[in-house]
């Protein structure tokens, strides 16, 4: 069975920009690694000092991601664009040298990421995670 396309209808991607697109989704992280990172670091057990960097590049990116879904949300819930401006100022900081610096910075990281994800969750931006 062949497919019926609209007459004088062309695709908005070609072959490179699906391909780009499906690169991009393909490496985008599930809502439950991000909620693992926010776990690694607030659990009772701080992470060890040589996974700070890797944490909060993750973490930094997990909330930009996050913001962005907040911002396209904020019809469901006002809130969340507070929330977003938040992460925006957390992921523009740099990561504190000296491991209290640090992981007070972590913390804040993984604490905004855990309130995104109940808000957005609440407002049905994203699904509902454990």
């Amino acid at each position: 069975m062949g497919v019926l396309l609209a007459v004088g209808w062309t695709p908005p991607l070609g072959y490179d920009g699906l391909a780009h697109v499906a690169g991009r989704l393909r490496a985008l992280r599930s809502l439950e690694a991000i909620l693992d990172d926010a776990g690694d670091v607030l659990s009772g057990q701080d992470p060890p000092e040589e996974e700070f960097a890797d944490l909060g590049e993750r973490l930094q990116a997990d909330l930009t991601r996050l913001a962005d879904i907040a911002i396209a949300a904020t019809d469901r819930d006002p809130a969340l664009s507070g929330l977003a401006a938040r992460a925006r100022a957390l992921t523009s900081e740099v990561l504190p040298d000296g491991q209290g610096p640090a992981l007070t910075h972590l913390r804040l990281m993984a604490g905004s990421v855990q309130v995104l994800l109940e808000r957005l969750a609440r407002a049905g931006a994203i699904r509902d995670i454990a």
